[in-house]
């Protein structure tokens, strides 16, 4: 039980924070036994959960279904429909580089690229199509481990000219759809236990003080600072390669 508490701590911190939860959970999978991709997949639900009371405002707002709830709906699916497309036709590949610890090492590196270049000062922007779809085509990159979905989400948004704390919130809510799809997915493998209970539970507490610190970070714009912990991570997974 052990090791699904500590995956459980390292998916509620790395699920929001942009160091992508997916590589870590796969890195210490990797450590310690193979990945079980049911069981990664059951703390998103956890994390989802903790997103669903976080973004309950935006929730309402969409729930409205006036114009702008309608357009801010519209620019969401738009997003969303790259990640299903890849989840769909590439879960077998995705699955199979978890174990890959080269892959990781490429993967963490992008990341980190991508989180400092949001460091570059950029024009005021408002989030409509093009850049919906520009973010879900990035959002659908992280659907690979080592690939953070938020640092994408709100990198890409950010670069986009959109304000940081919108940019978060449209990251956060971009995670519904996605966990739900993924779950889908790997239904097929799933099962109950007393460990992956306690898990579940943890992820969620830790899920609700994670995503806050985050918001923290994006509000003071700190979040270029995360890549050098990519980085890091980037360089451990390549020395495990090489081991």
């Amino acid at each position: 039980m052990l090791n699904e508490i500590a995956m459980a701590v390292i998916q509620a911190a790395t699920e929001f924070l942009p160091v992508s939860s997916s590589g870590h959970l796969a890195l210490f999978g990797n450590l310690v036994s193979a990945p079980n991709l049911f069981f990664i997949t059951f703390l998103h639900i956890a994390s989802l959960l903790a997103v669903l009371i976080f973004v309950r405002k935006e929730l309402l707002f969409l729930l409205k279904f006036n114009k702008e709830s309608n357009k801010f709906l519209l620019y969401l699916i738009l997003a969303t429909i790259p990640a299903a497309v890849v989840g769909y036709f590439f879960n077998d590949y995705i699955e199979s580089v978890f174990s890959s610890y080269l892959f990781l090492a490429m993967a963490f590196f992008f990341t980190g690229c991508i989180l400092l270049l949001t460091k570059i000062k950029v024009n005021p922007g408002k989030l409509g199509w093009k850049n919906s779809v520009l973010i879900g085509l990035f959002q659908a990159l992280a659907l690979f481990p080592g690939v953070s979905r938020s640092g994408m989400t709100i990198s890409i948004a950010s670069l986009s000219g959109i304000e940081r704390k919108k940019a978060a919130k449209f990251s956060f809510l971009l995670f519904i759809p996605l966990s739900i799809g993924a779950i889908i997915l790997s239904f097929g493998e799933a099962y109950v236990s007393l460990s992956l209970i306690v898990a579940f539970i943890i992820c969620f507490v830790l899920s609700l003080v994670f995503l806050n610190l985050l918001y923290l970070v994006i509000r003071k714009g700190n979040f270029w600072m995360f890549s050098f912990y990519c980085f890091l991570i980037s360089i451990i997974s390549l020395v495990l390669y090489f081991r």
